[in-house]
């Protein structure tokens, strides 16, 4: 199936495997590719496969979750990681945006929606918990500390038309949305995407959102996180 979404689902524990697996195994766009309980196996068989989608527990023995996401998006930089957490600390989520995850879920969240949550972020969209949303990006705009990637982004300055999409973008909104919203067309937004992930050097919507919240390019009090999964 060439036009299937292939997933590659990583957990420590044999039931949550199994558990996630049955929930994407019922839509019949999806792919499950393999299963991994460790960090040695997601690093082999994410380079080996390169799925579209890696759902993976953030406390896997070992590596971090951010260290682990930055060897796996080296390995297959095509892939969008999913993250999946216990708990909904705000070190833990900001430093795995950081290292370009493309979704935070917490596993008291419904995983009913997560087929919803996978086809949003193959789509080129993000997704975090709704509980944590607002307290990481706002977490994001407080932040002080340059590392890595970030400084290459201080001198960065947004035009008015770009600082407007990206705080749609953290809205959660797609192109065609934020094409509605700002009375632009779609190609006309993804041509100032483009523009912004050259500035930013970043590819990730989400990186984009939380950096621009760091250095102050876009304005946490305009982000109303409009929820289109969560409502």
């Amino acid at each position: 199936m060439d036009d299937s979404i292939t997933i590659l689902v990583v957990s420590r524990k044999d039931d949550e495997r199994k558990r996630l697996t049955g929930i994407l195994s019922e839509q019949k766009e999806f792919l499950i590719v393999g299963e991994e309980k460790d960090e040695a196996g997601v690093i082999i068989r994410s380079e080996k496969l390169k799925p579209n989608i890696i759902i993976i527990d953030l406390h896997l023995n070992g590596k971090d979750g951010a260290e682990l996401v930055c060897i796996i998006r080296r390995k297959s930089p095509s892939s969008a990681i999913i993250l999946f957490s216990d708990n909904d600390e705000n070190n833990n989520a900001c430093l795995a945006v950081k290292a370009g995850i493309a979704g935070f879920l917490l596993k008291k969240d419904d995983l009913n929606k997560l087929a919803l949550i996978v086809k949003l972020i193959y789509s080129n969209g993000y997704y975090i918990s709704a509980s944590i949303t607002s307290r990481v990006f706002n977490t994001a705009s407080f932040m002080n500390q340059d590392s890595g990637k970030l400084k290459d982004n201080k001198n960065i300055s947004f035009t008015p038309a770009e600082r407007s999409i990206v705080t749609d973008l953290a809205q959660g909104l797609s192109d065609t949305q934020i094409a509605n919203h700002l009375h632009f067309s779609k190609g006309t937004i993804k041509n100032y995407l483009t523009t912004i992930k050259r500035k930013t050097k970043l590819k990730s919507r989400m990186q984009i959102v939380f950096y621009s919240l760091v250095f102050g390019l876009i304005d946490f009090d305009y982000i109303r996180f409009i929820k289109n999964i969560d409502n």
